[in-house]
């Protein structure tokens, strides 16, 4: 067990707001209860969820003050009673519903978990690739594959390609040999083709369902994922052919919208929502393809943990291709001070 009274740095919300909300503070370090243990977080990242539950556009399942991340990598450092097998130093990392939004996440430096929610980190992943992958991974792997029924067959739209549940999409669908068309800004073009695009749309212009259609030799696609809060699903209906699959995969900056109920009739369309823990199974098998090499690895900064709110300013403005890890400041300063560096694992 840890030390009892012993402390830790943690970045907290205490309301609701814009990044300024984000304080970096030293708390009691949490005592793993039964059926759980305590991990001494190495790495988090920040997902497009943490900025809608600190918006406020997603609901807090919890007092504040509150510690984000919805995903994490980290070291075993102590166990509760029936914590299901674990030792400490075990190698470990988490990525489920509750993490981050019921319960505290990883902004901080050890976070206790449910000892049945972690996944056996992969010998070869290190452990900012695993949080980089995390919750971007799981969310496309729910929105296409458990939800979107992903076949080899299908020719697949994916609308917010270069975000991170985009990206981790291209990648899910190429691994499975579908066809992956691509719709994202123009400056990520030959990064998309790099991760598994075999076409690469620009954002742009009223004729994207139209450009859809001309890629597929008029029959348009059988699944659309829809992973960007600022697109039109008129439009992601307009590019499916008929029976396909239109998935929802992140919240909507304008919640509501009319569809046309008659074209859904006609069509035999689907529209599906995605929103719902991956099956500690498939995460395991998701990181097992990441450290072989059939998923890339995809970090555009490496960040301490104490600029959160820096983090989260970057993400709003513009995000970039990859995803922005989290590192506590004590392990950055620790490994600067060994090789003179901010390391990138």
């Amino acid at each position: 067990m840890t030390e009892t009274g012993a402390s830790m740095r943690a970045v907290i919300m205490e309301r609701i707001g814009r990044p300024r909300v984000l304080k970096p503070t030293r708390l009691a370090r949490p005592q793993p209860g039964s059926g759980e243990v305590l991990v001494q977080v190495h790495a988090t990242s920040v997902n497009p969820q943490d900025l809608l539950l600190r918006s406020g556009r997603f609901i807090l399942r919890k007092p504040m003050p509150h510690i984000l991340g919805a995903d994490l990598a980290g070291e075993i450092v102590a166990l509760g009673e029936d914590s299901g097998g674990w030792n400490l130093g075990d190698r470990v990392c988490a990525c489920f519903e509750a993490l981050g939004s019921e319960i505290n996440g990883g902004y901080a430096e050890y976070c206790a978990l449910p000892a049945d929610q972690l996944i056996a980190l992969p010998d070869d992943l290190d452990y900012q690739s695993a949080a980089a992958a995390g919750a971007a991974f799981a969310a496309a792997f729910q929105a296409l594959v458990i939800n979107g029924k992903l076949k080899k067959a299908d020719a697949v739209v994916i609308r917010g390609a270069a975000g991170s549940v985009g990206a981790a999409a291209v990648q899910i669908t190429a691994a499975r040999g579908a066809r992956v068309i691509a719709i994202s800004e123009n400056q990520f073009v030959s990064d998309l083709h790099g991760i598994g695009a075999d076409i690469v749309l620009e954002d742009a212009g009223g004729d994207l369902a139209r450009q859809v259609k001309v890629a597929t030799d008029e029959n348009g696609a059988s699944l659309v994922l829809h992973c960007s809060e600022q697109l039109d699903l008129d439009e992601s209906l307009d590019m499916l052919c008929p029976g396909g699959r239109l998935v929802i995969a992140g919240a909507l900056k304008k919640p509501q919208t009319r569809l046309n109920a008659m074209d859904l009739y006609l069509r035999n369309l689907s529209v599906l929502g995605a929103y719902s823990s991956i099956r500690p199974k498939d995460y395991e098998s998701l990181l097992g393809g990441l450290a072989k090499g059939k998923y890339q690895r995809l970090i555009q900064e490496v960040m301490p943990l104490s600029q959160a709110r820096q983090a989260h300013q970057k993400l709003e403005k513009s995000a970039g291709f990859g995803k922005i890890v989290l590192v506590p400041d004590s392990l950055l300063a620790a490994a600067k001070a060994a090789g003179n560096r901010i390391p990138i694992e």
